[in-house]
């Protein structure tokens, strides 16, 4: 089966892949669980403080409810500044509490948080780069209360509290910048170009990571956009440095058409082999209509099995892609399919043997005449893929957009990752 692939090269950065907030907390939400985890085992050194000369120690204190709040960001009025947030959610802790002054008094300790709002500012210095500050850092809680039993006296309890929610902000940004530090190795390499010409030609492509906050329409795809002119710079290879061949001896069409045909040119195409091979770059266009040309300058032979030539075409076929469809990713690579249909064959330059001139003079009339068979052919082997690589603990949907939308010189496509579990993680 014939494939021609869409492939990328550019030195400047033409393939760009937005992010949105729910998208990339579904990215992160295997670290956000295991954040999640690690709270729940988490034991907290005793606090110990005195107040009004009572000494007062809590020991013991675990977690033993958590509700993880969602992590989201807001980008600044400049793209190398991002606040990550950590919204909501709640947290139960308890503990013992001792409180000495002459005696010796025990009990029981609980606190409950509801709703955080932490915010960590952070500064791109790459692309995918973050500089994180923990002093930067801030905590604020809606809703805090302690209860210990017995009680102390209310002044001392309220600064106990204010006192705990101090350690708790300490505590909570060292863990946070630790995670979003971490996002750094991740988002590297969440988005790459692959060079897929098997001619082992590696492209070298800036991918741009941004990103970007949700809007009214949709705050969950992951969008990406691949320039024309990109596109164009990966088709060329299949001319330049692939040696791109299509085989045609093969094709099960090819086969029965030949097979019906009586005339003294069939049984050669028969016997011989038929290649075509690019003898310039093909080329794609988006216009400002919305509609997509490809075309395709090949250059058709017939040789004998010996190696002798007996036939030559040149032509530059002119397609009009219709009906472009995104098919599921396969470990995170995007293909496409679409609807070919022939605008035109313009025949160049033809050379034959003496017993193919017939033929030859006739090869404008005969592409008319087989149009419908030559549109099928390229319906039937002519698919390809898009120069981007997601990578990422992500399980695609069943169904992308099925239809991408085009912009002038360029292609825009979303991708809906399918958020199971839910990105929010309950105890």
């Amino acid at each position: 089966m014939l494939i021609l692939f869409l492939l990328t090269t550019a030195f400047a950065a033409e393939v760009v892949v937005k992010m949105t907030p729910k998208a990339v907390a579904h990215v992160f939400k295997k670290e956000m669980s295991s954040l999640h985890s690690s709270l729940l085992h988490l034991k907290p050194p005793p606090f110990q403080a005195t107040y009004l000369g009572l000494e007062v120690t809590i020991d013991h204190l675990q977690v033993v409810d958590l509700k993880m709040p969602r992590l989201t960001y807001e980008t600044g009025t400049t793209s190398s500044r991002m606040i990550f947030k950590l919204i909501g959610g709640s947290a139960r802790l308890l503990g013992q509490y001792s409180a000495v002054y002459k005696t010796k008094r025990e009990g029981q300790f609980e606190m409950v948080l509801e709703h955080f709002h932490l915010a960590v500012p952070v500064q791109r210095t790459a692309l995918t780069k973050f500089t994180v500050s923990s002093d930067m850092c801030t905590l604020e809680v809606d809703e805090s209360m302690i209860t210990m039993s017995p009680i102390l006296p209310e002044q001392i309890s309220a600064e106990i509290k204010t006192d705990l929610l101090n350690q708790l902000r300490d505590a909570s940004c060292s863990k946070a910048t630790t995670m979003i530090s971490k996002m750094n190795s991740q988002l590297v390499h969440f988005a790459e170009a692959t060079d897929i010409s098997q001619g082992g030609h590696p492209s070298h492509i800036n991918v741009e990571l941004h990103f970007q906050n949700p809007t009214a329409e949709d705050d969950s795809a992951i969008h990406v956009e691949v320039t024309e002119s990109v596109v164009n710079a990966e088709l060329g290879k299949l001319f330049s440095s692939a040696n791109t061949r299509f085989i045609w001896n093969d094709v099960p069409e090819i086969k029965d058409t030949l097979k019906d045909c009586k005339s003294s040119e069939c049984r050669l195409f028969e016997d011989g082999d038929i290649v075509s091979s690019f003898f310039d770059r093909p080329l794609v266009r988006i216009h400002s209509d919305d509609t997509v040309t490809l075309r395709l300058p090949l250059s058709t032979t017939l040789t004998t099995t010996g190696g002798k030539e007996l036939f030559r075409v040149q032509t530059e076929v002119n397609l009009i892609l219709e009906d472009i469809v995104l098919d599921e990713p396969v470990n995170g690579d995007v293909s496409w399919s679409a609807k070919f249909r022939v605008k035109e064959i313009n025949v160049l330059q033809t050379s034959s043997s003496r017993s193919f001139q017939k033929f030859a003079a006739t090869m404008e009339s005969w592409i008319g005449e087989h149009k419908a068979f030559l549109e099928n052919l390229l319906n039937t082997y002519i698919r390809g893929s898009l120069p981007v690589h997601l990578r990422s603990p992500l399980v695609w949907t069943h169904r992308l957009h099925a239809r991408p939308n085009f912009t002038t010189s360029s292609l825009n496509f979303h991708v809906h990752p399918h958020f199971s579990p839910p990105l929010r993680v309950l105890v």
